[in-house]
């Protein structure tokens, strides 16, 4: 298997108990139960010096304090030895990541990073009197990850959409074949679908399914630990003529497409049969991470923000020599079919258009075919297990 990359080279964890008042300089709550909180306009930590890197990424799970419709949102800006290396604005918990030259961390010394919020509030202004405090930010978990391989920007013009025949006849293997080699990560069908019409039909947990960003990220990052146990999972039926069985699993706010309907199935044995299912599925997904040879495809008709993939792209790479084909709309830089890589293992592709969500069927085949096919120009050969 190819180098891993992103590395994990530490990993903070807050709240009481957990000793990360080791690293805190100013501007920081006392530790609560799994969290602390940033207090004031601004607070710094510390931590080691994780030695030359390339370039590392900064990963951290963060709540702002929020009250509608005063406090709608907080800003944070992430500033590594007096350089600005991400903003963000956030109004739910959130998994953000963010970019650190290798440059800001040459040399010895320790690295000191800065957390500046200007919109902290006092919870006694909105209403909760016992809380004089200038909240911002509750944090839980901070990860740095050294970055490693060709960090050269890097891009493949768009142009037009391909058949299964040419991805033949590029690839050496039928479509069905070679779209074996991807696997979703969910959001809804449309890139299941696409390789079902190319005659693929891979087993793969999140390829009918539904999952919020945060909830993914924070899925790869606990291996999915407790999918399927009995006390998270429920099923319903869907309002189709057929009424297909739709599973959930609360744990993740994760949906499943079942594909069996009302009247074909016993229902008193389905969340048996679906809980072992979803294990099995688990299993085999946490292998094909470890293998690091499949190109993992993640989109979204609502777009997330660089912050948030660059967060689920380090969840990814702590399993394995992953890849991150990350698909968004064109616009007018990028040409429907163009592909850029952003990092070692993180590729963004440019597609004409996305299905809706109300009709996953409704894709654009034939660019989805050349994305793939750019994916595979991009990534070495040996990624990708024929």
């Amino acid at each position: 298997m190819a180098a891993v990359p992103a590395e994990l080279l530490q990993d903070v964890i807050f709240g009481i108990g957990s000793g990360d008042e080791n690293y805190l300089g100013s501007g920081w709550s006392p530790a609560e139960d799994g969290f602390r909180w940033m207090i004031g306009t601004e607070s710094d930590l510390w931590l080691s010096n994780p030695g030359p890197g390339d370039a590392f990424v900064l990963q951290l799970e963060l709540a702002p304090f929020c009250h509608q419709p005063e406090v709608p949102s907080q800003q944070i800006a992430v500033v590594v030895r007096g350089q600005p290396v991400g903003r963000s604005v956030l109004a739910a918990n959130s998994s953000v990541a963010y970019r650190i030259p290798g440059e800001l961390v040459s040399g010895k010394a320790p690295l000191r990073i800065v957390f500046q919020h200007p919109d902290a509030a006092r919870p006694t202004d909105h209403g909760h009197p016992s809380d004089a405090r200038q909240l911002a930010l509750s944090i839980r978990n901070l990860r740095l990850l050294r970055v490693t391989g060709e960090l050269a920007a890097f891009r493949l013009e768009g142009g037009r959409g391909v058949t299964p025949a040419e991805v033949a006849a590029e690839t050496g293997m039928p479509a069905a074949q070679f779209l074996m080699q991807f696997e979703s990560l969910g959001d809804n069908c449309e890139f299941g679908l696409v390789q079902r019409r190319c005659g693929a039909e891979p087993l793969s947990l999140l390829r009918f399914s539904n999952i919020g960003l945060r909830d993914l990220t924070r899925a790869l990052e606990t291996k999915f630990e407790g999918l399927g146990e009995s006390d998270t999972l429920h099923y319903r039926t869907d309002d189709s003529p057929r009424r297909e069985y739709v599973l959930r699993d609360s744990r993740y706010s994760l949906t499943f497409h079942t594909f069996l309907y009302y009247g074909d199935v016993d229902e008193s044995r389905l969340l048996q049969q679906q809980a072992a299912r979803l294990k099995l599925l688990r299993r085999k997904l946490l292998e094909d991470l470890a293998d690091g040879e499949k190109i993992f495809v993640f989109k979204r008709n609502d777009p997330p923000r660089d912050e948030e993939i660059l967060a689920l792209y380090a969840a990814l790479s702590r399993h394995g020599s992953n890849t991150l084909l990350w698909v968004v709309p064109a616009d007018e830089q990028h040409r429907a079919g163009a592909m850029e890589r952003l990092l070692p293992g993180l590729l963004k592709g440019y597609i004409d258009r996305l299905a809706p969500n109300e009709n996953a069927h409704d894709l654009s085949f034939d660019l989805w075919l050349r994305l793939c096919l750019q994916a595979r120009r991009i990534v070495p050969a040996q990624r990708i297990a024929a």
